[in-house]
Parts: structure tokens; sequence; C-alpha cells
């Protein structure tokens, strides 16, 4: 895998976005194969244990892992590069055989859902924080919030061999943008250099 590390500054009026984004790519593998990609839900962790009040901390939307995913798909769909099964077409189509996503995130088997939807491969990610970032008080107090935070990881896995394609890593933080706009930008920037280096 070969791994591009990029920082950004991304100066919007009197906002300012941070973004750290790390981008690899399977150098090994034969791009050209991948034309029809699915983006299944995202894995957000389970609750982390209580009584670290002492730490900063980001809390996570309830709907991110449906949020992320469908950004994912509409952002990778404007390439051009991929058939991308919308996120509407994926749920219908496993509602009708009685499968859930859920269930390939927990066992990987994403070659049972390649065959069953008609994918060569699948998008997964995992949700580190989408939300307001706040300082807890030892009272249980909350401080106002400080700043909009976004940190999350996704993965083109082939579902015949479950090799990584391509796999990118975004963190950033903004004062004015909501966890939506924030990510949104994010993805869309990260992305373009994905591409990009996919063309080279």
């Amino acid at each position: 895998m070969k791994r591009y590390v990029l920082v950004f500054l991304l100066l919007s009026s009197c906002a300012a976005i941070n973004q750290v984004s790390e981008v690899d790519i399977n150098e090994n593998f034969p791009h050209d194969e991948i034309q029809k990609i699915a983006v299944i839900m995202f894995e957000i962790p389970k609750e982390e244990k209580k009584g670290s009040w002492a730490i900063s901390k980001t809390s996570i939307s309830p709907d991110a892992e449906e949020i992320l995913p469908s950004m994912t798909a509409r952002e990778l769909a404007k390439w051009g590069r991929y058939i991308v099964v919308d996120r509407k077409t994926l749920k219908r189509e496993l509602k009708l055989k009685k499968l859930r996503e859920e269930d390939f995130l927990h066992t990987q088997n994403y070659l049972n859902l390649g065959t069953q939807i008609g994918v060569d491969a699948v998008i997964v990610g995992s949700i580190e924080g989408f939300g307001i970032s706040y300082k807890p008080k030892a009272t249980g107090l909350f401080i106002s919030p400080l700043v909009t935070k976004v940190s999350f990881a996704i993965r083109c896995v082939d579902v015949t061999t479950n090799e990584t394609i391509w796999a990118v890593k975004i963190k950033g933080s903004s004062t004015e943008d909501n966890e939506r706009v924030l990510s949104s930008k994010l993805i869309a920037e990260t992305f373009e250099t994905l591409k990009a280096k996919l063309n080279q």
C-alpha cells in the first residue's frame, strides 16, 4: 500500500477547518477490474466506558452510520469511475432478500454480499467521532460546545479476495460548520486526492 498524508487548513470567511487525511492505495491491485461498488452502513464503536470525565470527548450522532455512507456514495458516483449502487436501491434489494447490512459488518462476508447484489467491491467504514467536542466537568455539568469534530475511516474491499483496494482516514474540525457540512467538505477534498492518485 502506498500512503499519502495530507494536511489542510481551509479558510472559509472567519471559520477555520482543520483537516488531516491519509490515503492508502494498494498499488498491486488491478484497479481496472473494479467497476460496480456498493457502500454499506458504517460502524459506530461500542459506547465507551463511563468514568473518564477528565478528558475531552466528541459525541457521535446516532444517525452517523447512515449519513456518512450516503455522502460517500454520492461523492463516488460523481467520479464516473465506478457504477455506484445508491443507498436506497441497496437497502431495497437487501430487504427483498431478507438480508441485513449489520450482518455483513460483523461477519465481513463480502463475497456473499457481492454475489447477492452483483458488485465487485464494497465500501465499509468505521466512525470514531461525528459531532460536538466538549469538556465534561467532574460534576457532570458540561462546558459549552467547543468545536465540531469528525473522524472516520473508509475502505474499499474486493468482494472476492477481501483485499483492501484503497483506504482513507479522514479527521477534521471546524468552529462554524456542523458535522454534516464538515464531513461533506472533507470527503470531497480527500476523494479528489484519491482520484488523482488512482489516475496516475
